[in-house]
């Protein structure tokens, strides 16, 4: 009987190491980048184009219903914005757009 307690809470803990250190690896920091919005495509997924304002580079970026945006409305052609974004499976997705004025 003592035997199962001891395997029971050497099982419980092992489990919560491995859930905790999941939940470590997926806590990952967003990349940011300022730059000026030239364009929304809009089809079967939406797409915001943005030029870099550091190396003049135009960058897409996935938006869609998780994307927040700062204030509450899609940004304009010409305006400038904050994004905050990561990359998954090669495409950069958009998580926070923030409009700077």
């Amino acid at each position: 009987m003592k035997r199962k307690i001891v395997l029971a809470v050497c099982t419980a803990v092992a489990l919560w190491l491995i859930l905790e250190a999941n939940v470590s690896v997926a806590q990952s920091h967003y990349d940011t980048l300022t730059g000026t919005v030239v364009g929304v495509h809009r089809g079967i997924r939406k797409y915001l184009d943005v030029k870099s304002d550091q190396d003049q580079a135009a960058v897409d970026f996935r938006i869609g219903k998780k994307t927040v945006y700062i204030p509450h409305r899609y940004p304009y052609a010409g305006e400038r914005v904050k994004i905050e974004y990561l990359t998954e499976k090669g495409v950069n997705v958009a998580y926070v757009v923030t409009i700077i004025k």
